[in-house]
């Protein structure tokens, strides 16, 4: 059955030999009810749902009851006034949707942006009694510059660009490469400003140039000359997609929909199964993906190494993520 067949259906239910155990650690509770509230039909929002029924079954011997919506479902608005242990809502428009609800139902939101999350969290959510938790979107910056290290170990100047979202970023960045004795070469861009102008000469002035994500049309602005200029200038880039690696980034670092999809679900299965109540409210991405570009590579003279290399080393380099 596909993932657009259960949408239709509206419940997916996980439940077979583990509903004795889950008895004995929920007590008078039969099963765990869970709605997931995706903000569109979009492939890669199914995709986290699936991948995070999938997680929470094998963690929690199949004992928990998914119901999977779409925002445009006819049966969304009455789901809301309902009483569930645990909302997640996928993406920004299906987070936006549930906090603006009144009720007590705790929340998790998956697959938004950090700066997009505390937006709404703080437009739609005070004064809420609700419980409400979040897994970003965006890549911890401290995993990205290690990156950066990995591919290059004698970088001196890592060249960034920051628009109106990113901006937030700029003292942590600064604070990370300075850490590392790296200089951060730097600039604002603004969607009135000549992308070419901006990028010019901090691409010129740099040993690598990492993209950090920001309004739609400024992405395209600065991945179209990014990725022109850094070839004329035999510059690395690292993206944050696997189309960045596609256009001719070096490499890219991500969170796909199966790696939040994985941390959802385990989530899910710590908080409502286990009881365990220490888990941080605002996480990162514990999982992620790189892709790397062998030919652009090659024209630049690195030595990349394979992409699991690479994750695990990473791995080993992070410290504790909140």
């Amino acid at each position: 059955m596909s993932f657009y067949q259960r949408v239709h259906q509206a419940t997916r239910t996980l439940l077979s030999r583990g509903v004795l155990s889950f008895v004995c650690l929920l007590g008078h509770s039969a099963q765990a009810e869970v709605l997931l509230l995706l903000s569109s039909d979009a492939p890669y929002y199914g995709e986290t749902a699936d991948s995070l029924q999938t997680a929470a079954g094998e963690d929690s011997a199949n004992a928990l009851t998914f119901r999977v919506l779409t925002l445009q479902s006819p049966e969304a608005d009455t789901a809301l006034t309902q009483t569930w242990q645990l909302i997640v809502a996928i993406g920004s428009k299906a987070t936006q949707q549930v906090l603006s609800e009144p009720g007590n139902s705790p929340v998790l939101s998956i697959f938004t942006p950090k700066n997009a999350f505390e937006n709404i969290k703080v437009r739609e959510d005070a004064g809420s009694p609700r419980s409400v938790s979040v897994i970003y979107l965006d890549q911890p910056l401290e995993r990205v510059v290690n990156l950066a290290t990995r591919l290059k170990p004698e970088i001196k100047q890592l060249g960034a660009v920051f628009g109106p979202i990113s901006k937030t970023w700029e003292d942590e960045l600064k604070s990370l490469t300075s850490q590392r004795a790296i200089a951060l070469n730097s600039a604002h861009l603004t969607p009135e400003d000549n992308p070419v102008a901006v990028l010019r000469p901090l691409v010129k002035g740099s040993d690598l140039f990492i993209a950090l994500p920001d309004h739609a049309p400024l992405n395209r602005a600065v991945a179209k000359w990014i990725l022109h200029l850094s070839f004329q200038q035999k510059v690395p880039v690292i993206g944050f997609s696997k189309a960045y690696t596609n256009a001719g980034a070096l490499a890219s670092i991500y969170s796909s929909p199966e790696d939040i999809g994985r941390q959802a679900g385990q989530f899910i299965v710590a908080r409502l199964i286990e009881g365990d109540t220490t888990l941080p409210q605002a996480q990162y991405p514990r999982y992620f993906t790189i892709s790397t570009n062998f030919t652009v590579a090659g024209s630049l003279g690195i030595h990349l190494p394979p992409d699991n290399e690479l994750y695990r080393s990473l791995e080993q380099q992070e410290t504790t993520l909140p």
